[in-house]
């Protein structure tokens, strides 16, 4: 924790006439200040937040998402699993582990982590877009076409989904099933094909600065 951040920040409650002691005083200005984006001030705050009640599993998991954000992964994978220590059944702190895990190529623990929060909250597209993603590229085909094809029942307006279903049905040699999906992906997302050039652009652009 940056102490010369908390000392600023103390001083500022004070000056509101807000109880510096009370932990969800912390949290308030911790989401506050995460949301506009100053992620030095929220994660001094989540972490006092934490000091002064260490069973607020929500306040773990966005102090885990706010170091995710600066690329510090040890130390957002330890925030969430200090969340899911207070609360085991929180999808949405599964979903951000299995996150963590994604990036930094652990993909069995991901697969994990993103199974889990599924089974915790089967409305979670994004979760099951994240699973089937993962299985694809431990090779489990099977299983990540179904995990994409749930995404897409789902969310069927979710254009994450559906290209992922389409590069999986490519790869696997199936090209007609694949032009299919295309096909029913522009039906119901008509500029489908605009955020896939705009995304094919993007990486295009990345590669060329490396």
């Amino acid at each position: 924790m940056d102490a010369a951040v908390l000392r600023e920040l103390t001083e500022e409650l004070e000056k509101m006439g807000y109880d510096i002691e009370d932990a969800e005083v912390w949290y308030d200005l911790g989401s506050e200040l995460y949301n506009s984006n100053h992620l030095t001030e929220a994660e001094t705050s989540f972490r006092q937040s934490i000091n002064l009640d260490p069973s607020n599993a929500q306040a773990w998991c966005d102090l885990g998402a706010t170091l995710f954000l600066q690329n510090r992964f040890d130390e957002a994978e330890s925030a969430f699993k200090g969340g899911l220590e207070n609360d085991n059944e929180d999808s949405y702190i599964w979903y951000n582990l299995g996150c963590v895990y994604n990036v930094i190529d652990r993909l069995d623990d991901a697969a994990i982590a993103f199974r889990r929060a599924t089974e915790l909250n089967p409305s979670n597209a994004d979760a099951w877009v994240n699973l089937g993603v993962v299985l694809s590229s431990v090779r489990e085909i099977q299983q990540a076409e179904e995990a994409l094809r749930r995404s897409i029942k789902i969310r069927p307006e979710h254009y994450v989904g559906w290209l992922n279903l389409i590069s999986l049905l490519h790869r696997a040699g199936r090209s007609k099933e694949a032009e299919e999906a295309h096909q029913k992906a522009l039906e119901i997302i008509p500029d489908f094909d605009n955020f896939t050039d705009d995304i094919n652009e993007f990486v295009e652009s990345v590669d060329s600065t490396e």
